[in-house]
């Protein structure tokens, strides 16, 4: 009768493994250092730049986990160990964690996972942790090492948990001192508590900064479709003005003091208390705004200046909004308006021209066009441009009234 394998028998020789590790090490750093450059590939464009760490096991380390798993093991198998290769996610909120697992469940083999806090009891302390296995391709990692699977370990943690791990380990586990006191390891378990609470409360503070975020932007977009409501002169033939749409009450829910400036110059602006409004339009521009902002709001003081027949101020105006906010058409057409009623009909010309090559689809733009046509005695020109803005807006009265003059003209 043969006599079974001890451990023992089944472990490599000592030197021959240590040299096989010493020459294979560069190409196990190298494939782990690409590994944690893929992750980090991975998670970036999804807004996540987590701290990742990485790790070879050193060679004591791995023999001597190799002994004492092969030590009590009876199969002729030898037991292989899963955390050769080492990765560590540190992310700062308990949400990024789940976040980043189904990131890298969905681009790599998960092939094991497995959270640590579900094995302790509530007496008992111990880290939180989630452990993914993931396979590595075997091209990448060179030759095996004994008893080594070509996986890796990922861990995801939160800060907090990464620190109270680390702590752990060295008064635990690398300490040679046991901790039978029961009044210690209740602090241990308590202090663990706390830190598990706090990212938890950590988390909650995350989510409310969601939600108030998630307001503000509904908030920005209304004040922003109010503005662009009254974001273009409407001029009638010859030099009549339209005044602006009326805005509707200001919504409770406009908390912050940037927006209730923005929505009482719109609302004074409406009600022509352009002087009131033209303040107001300055106390905005003192503040710290975003350059499509920016630009807005001086569209909006030009129109306020042009109201009152500031036409140089506005003018001024208008050139900063374009400045700010080179993409958007309304500038360009505001002061091509602005040039033509100060009779410098090429300018307005070419500003027409810019704002419908931005935007063709505005009526209100063929028209203001047409109308310095007119001016020029540019009688096709100006029949065109209007026959432009209805067939976008078949409704568009000022063209409609237009035309007529046009067609009185040429009779």
């Amino acid at each position: 009768m043969k006599t079974p394998a001890t451990g023992h028998d089944r472990l490599p020789d000592r030197t021959r493994t240590k040299i096989l590790y010493d020459q294979q090490l560069p190409v196990y750093k190298a494939a782990l250092q690409q590994l944690a450059q893929d992750v980090r590939l991975i998670l970036e464009p999804q807004g996540l730049t987590p701290a990742i760490k990485y790790r070879i096991k050193s060679f004591q380390a791995y023999f001597d986990k190799l002994r004492k798993q092969n030590k009590t093991n009876d199969s002729r198998r030898m037991v292989t160990i899963n955390d050769f290769f080492g990765l560590r996610i540190v992310c700062p909120f308990l949400e990024d964690i789940e976040t980043v697992s189904n990131l890298l469940a969905t681009h790599f083999e998960v092939l094991d996972t497995e959270c640590k806090a579900n094995q302790h009891s509530f007496r008992e302390f111990g880290y939180d942790s989630v452990h993914l296995t993931l396979r590595m391709e075997a091209t990448q990692t060179g030759r095996s090492m004994p008893g080594v699977r070509k996986v890796c370990e990922v861990q995801l943690r939160t800060i907090l948990q990464d620190a109270w791990a680390e702590v752990e380990h060295e008064l635990v586990y690398k300490s040679d001192i046991s901790l039978p006191n029961q009044s210690i390891r209740r602090k241990l378990a308590s202090l663990n508590a706390t830190l598990t609470l706090s990212d938890l409360i950590f988390q909650e503070i995350r989510d409310y900064q969601k939600e108030i975020r998630q307001h503000g932007r509904k908030r920005r977009a209304s004040v922003e479709r109010e503005a662009l409501n009254q974001e273009f002169i409407a001029i009638s033939h010859p030099t009549t003005t339209e005044p602006p749409a009326r805005i509707g009450p200001i919504p409770s829910t406009m908390a912050s003091h940037l927006e209730k400036t923005m929505l009482r110059a719109l609302k004074a602006h409406s009600n022509h208390d352009l002087e009131n409004a033209i303040a107001l339009y300055g106390q905005l521009l003192g503040m710290q705004l975003d350059r499509k902002m920016r630009g807005l709001v001086y569209n909006h003081r030009g129109m306020a200046y042009f109201a009152i027949g500031s036409h140089q101020r506005a003018l001024k105006d208008f050139s900063s909004a374009i400045s700010y906010d080179p993409e958007g058409d309304r500038g360009y057409a505001n002061r091509g308006l602005c040039y033509r009623v100060m009779k410098k009909h090429e300018k307005a010309l070419k500003d027409f021209d810019q704002a419908l090559t931005i935007n063709p689809n505005r009526p209100d733009s063929y028209f203001g066009r047409a109308q310095t046509h007119y001016d020029m005695q540019q009688f096709e020109p100006a029949l065109a441009d209007c026959e432009k803005a209805l067939l976008i807006h078949s409704g568009y009265q000022p063209a409609r009234e237009l035309i007529k003059t046009l067609q009185r003209e040429q009779t």
